[in-house]
């Protein structure tokens, strides 16, 4: 009897302890148990997004960024080249600082050397060939990258150029509506896409962001490397240092990039028939030639072979 009188005792303090602490640390115990549940949940997603990601960006990826972290240790401090080439891959569009994209510019030509080399030792099963086809490896390796390099900026620089007249349309119209020239900027955006568009997104963000309009502006200029657009951008400035109307200043700039790029157009026109002179005279005039006076061939050599 003494026994169950204990032990009836104990769990009775075991009880009112545990009432006691769970009502002074109830808030506590629940924000445990929901981010304990938060936590579970976050992981669970974080597993089936590992899982349902593909194996290019779980395993080829992290492998080759960490190829080119380490050959970027032996890529030199040059501060001029790598500005240099920052500026490239800015025009290019590639999110890549100068030195990972040196790093990765090695790490290609080293494996165009050791493809080209192998197959030298493979063909010729000497060392010599193999040290030939090597060189031939870096030369392909450098020259592919730079010619990469300068294709991607040339092409976005094209994009840029073909987007500009109607986006700046659609600009002057919108400001014409009602807009402010920052609401007509983030509704451009909204309703169009491709190179340009995407730099006018990055300067709205950094503009809502709290830089300064005309700071903006001219890091658009800079990362487009577009004549007509740095003109563009050079007069909305002007027009909001002094005051000027904004709408009439996109609606004059708006007509003049038309009209510069009709022209433009026109000019590439005129220079067709030149250029086609040389297809012609070197592709399908000499087909012409030889059909017309092949069958006369035959006879003109027994004419002159009676005389």
């Amino acid at each position: 009897m003494k026994y169950m009188f204990a032990l009836s005792c104990g769990v009775f303090f075991y009880c009112m302890v545990h009432m006691c602490l769970s009502l002074l640390f109830s808030k506590k115990i629940v924000l445990e148990q929901r981010l304990q549940h938060t936590c579970e949940l976050n992981y669970q997603d974080m597993e089936d997004n590992e899982l349902n990601t593909p194996f290019s960006e779980r395993m080829l990826k992290p492998a080759l960024n960490r190829l080119v972290n380490l050959f970027s240790m032996f890529i030199p401090q040059n501060s001029a080249a790598q500005d240099k080439l920052t500026q490239q891959l800015t025009l290019a569009e590639i999110r890549m600082s100068a030195r990972n994209y040196s790093a990765a510019v090695l790490l290609f030509t080293t494996a165009c050397v050791m493809v080209f080399a192998l197959y030298g030792w493979v063909v010729g099963q000497s060392i010599s060939k193999s040290v030939l086809f090597g060189f031939f490896g870096i030369c392909t390796g450098l020259v592919m990258s730079r010619f990469q390099l300068k294709s991607k900026i040339t092409r976005r620089q094209n994009e840029i150029y073909h987007q500009l007249p109607d986006t700046l349309d659609l600009l002057s119209v919108s400001v014409s509506a009602g807009l402010g020239f920052d609401q007509a900027l983030s509704y451009v955006v909204k309703k169009s896409e491709g190179a340009l568009i995407r730099e006018l997104d990055t300067a709205q963000r950094e503009i809502s962001l709290g830089r300064s309009r005309k700071e903006a502006l001219e890091r658009l200029a800079d990362r487009c490397g577009n004549l007509e657009l740095r003109t563009f951008v050079s007069a909305v400035l002007q027009a909001d240092e002094i005051g000027s109307s904004m709408q009439n200043i996109l609606q004059i700039q708006a007509s003049v990039i038309r009209e510069a790029h009709k022209q433009n157009v026109e000019e590439k026109a005129q220079k067709l028939s030149v250029k086609m002179l040389i297809p012609l005279v070197l592709f399908i005039f000499p087909v012409m030639f030889i059909i017309l006076l092949g069958p006369t061939v035959p006879s003109i050599i027994e004419a002159l072979g009676g005389i």
